[in-house]
């Protein structure tokens, strides 16, 4: 009897996944390469799984600026690269094609960060307006804590001489952006608690690894890493003695930092529970430790691999902010680091988040500006790398060049006084780090651009800047940067790699 129930079962998994694939290819009608079959998504997905960029990129070779579908692991995802395709993606309504609709799909958020936070994303408002409209504000505690994370991180590594030493990198910085993000998130000294930042630090990657199995799991991962009762345990008695302070939210009367925007953001007619706020802070730090640690640490394997920009950066740091006082940084005096900035971004262009970016999900029927039809529970999203690496946008688009991007704006304008650039110019503002467009979407763009970009670059500068005024780097190996690392179509910085440092005579 075991044994007729279980091949029922496998002949019902057999016919639904059938009749699951032939409907959504038929409705898609655009081109695939691989396999041509009812399983043909899994069977793709799985020859591809090694090789996702490569595959993606032979793909966009074979098809140009046409649509086509890669294969998931059951499911397809239509993919866009043509400049007209990504105006039509990103700009479409949430309720037509909704990221928050993709995340919860790939990632489970619903079950890794709980109901309440995908359902109320005050979060954002807080990122939005508050964060954004603090930064000068904020400058100050950030630079003191990049320099403190430092000399208390990098340096004990180094010791007190001058000879070079390996530094695991990776680690190393994460660890002091986690601290410099924090101090503004949650203040001292809770941003130099070592196990507030470890649970910081490693919410991210347990997400991103965890998240498509917990749809097998279902609240199995909030069990075994139990991120939010720890977070909680951190944060709760903050929140009752800021209560006890200023009872009511939104009186202006907290502190200026992540947690005070918050609790001022919650919505008015309920209470802003401990519970709320330390989901909300987990997932702030998610976005801001992840991507902030990645591209910081690509720019270092790029200045390590390449010591030729560490003269140029350097002077052009000296110049802009005093390296033996960096609590007189401003924000305008990083702000005309104009090479800097540049620098940033083609790392950000070369050395993305993965060869597919900004997924979207249909809800509803949606037709591109070709005539093209995709239909509700499609995936959706965009062929980065390809973007980022085509010829016909970018002049020799494989090549490192630190000085692609402040090349044309310093043509156009004086690098310092960057406060008197024409604000008519499209051009300097998507040539700055921040800055987005269908041929650079490191940021994201259209409704869903990425609204903490302005911190993070200001942070990312704070440490290159500090890191290249005193710091000497190379690789073990001259001239050899380490490889990036690639699971599916998702690319990260090598993970174990060392880069050898020596402090600045």
């Amino acid at each position: 009897m075991p044994t007729i129930l279980v091949f029922i079962l496998l002949l019902l998994m057999f016919i639904a996944t059938a009749l699951y694939e032939r409907g959504r290819r038929k409705q898609l009608e655009l081109p695939s390469l691989g396999f041509k079959g009812i399983w043909d998504s899994y069977l793709n997905s799985v020859t591809d799984a090694f090789r996702a960029n490569a595959a993606i990129q032979e793909r966009c070779r074979k098809y140009g600026d046409k649509l086509f579908t890669f294969a998931q692991v059951g499911q397809w995802v239509v993919v866009v690269k043509a400049k007209e395709h990504v105006k039509d993606f990103y700009n479409a309504p949430e309720d037509v094609l909704s990221m928050e609709v993709a995340a919860e799909e790939l990632l489970q958020l619903h079950h890794l960060v709980g109901r309440q936070f995908c359902d109320e994303t005050y979060h954002i408002a807080a990122i939005k307006t508050s964060l954004n409209q603090n930064l000068a504000d904020i400058l100050p505690n950030l630079v003191d804590e990049v320099v403190c994370g430092y000399i208390d991180v990098l340096d004990s590594q180094l010791g007190s001489g001058h000879d070079w030493k390996p530094v695991r990198a990776l680690d190393t910085f994460t660890r002091i952006i986690c601290r410099s993000s924090n101090r503004v998130f949650v203040g001292l000294p809770l941003c130099r608690n070592e196990d507030y930042c470890q649970l910081a630090s490693q919410f991210s990657s347990n997400v991103l690894f965890c998240g498509p199995m917990v749809k097998l799991a279902g609240r199995l991962f909030q069990t075994i890493f139990r991120h939010h009762q720890r977070m909680l345990k951190h944060l709760e008695p903050l929140i009752t003695e800021r209560r006890k302070r200023s009872p009511k939210p939104h009186d202006g009367t907290l502190e200026n930092d992540m947690l005070a925007w918050l609790m001022d953001c919650a919505p008015a007619d309920r209470e802003y529970s401990p519970e709320s706020l330390a989901m909300r802070m987990l997932n702030v730090n998610f976005v801001a430790i992840h991507t902030t640690s990645k591209t910081f640490t690509h720019a270092l394997y790029h200045l390590a691999s390449k010591p030729c920009y560490i003269p140029i950066l350097r002077a052009e740091a000296e110049k802009c902010v005093d390296k033996s006082d960096p609590t007189t940084w401003t924000k305008e005096a990083l702000g005309r680091c104009v090479r800097l900035d540049s620098f940033l971004k083609e790392c950000q262009r070369l050395n993305g988040m993965g060869a597919l970016w900004m997924p979207r999900m249909a809800v509803d029927h949606f037709t591109f500006s070709d005539g093209t039809k995709i239909s509700p529970g499609t995936f959706v999203a965009t062929a980065a790398t390809a973007i980022h690496e085509d010829a016909e946008i970018y002049e020799r688009p494989l090549d490192f060049d630190g000085l692609r991007f402040s090349a044309v704006r310093e043509q156009r304008n004086d690098p310092n006084d960057l406060d008197t650039f024409e604000p008519d110019s499209d051009d300097d503002w998507k040539h700055r780090l921040t800055g987005t467009s269908p041929h650079c979407l490191s940021f994201g763009g259209g409704r869903h651009i990425c609204p903490g970009r302005f911190f993070a670059s200001l942070e990312l500068k704070c440490m290159v800047a500090y890191l290249i005024l005193h710091y000497d780097v190379k690789t073990q190996i001259e001239g050899k940067r380490p490889p990036d690392e690639w699971f599916g179509p998702t690319s990260h910085p090598a993970s174990n790699a060392e880069i050898l440092f020596r402090r600045v005579q």
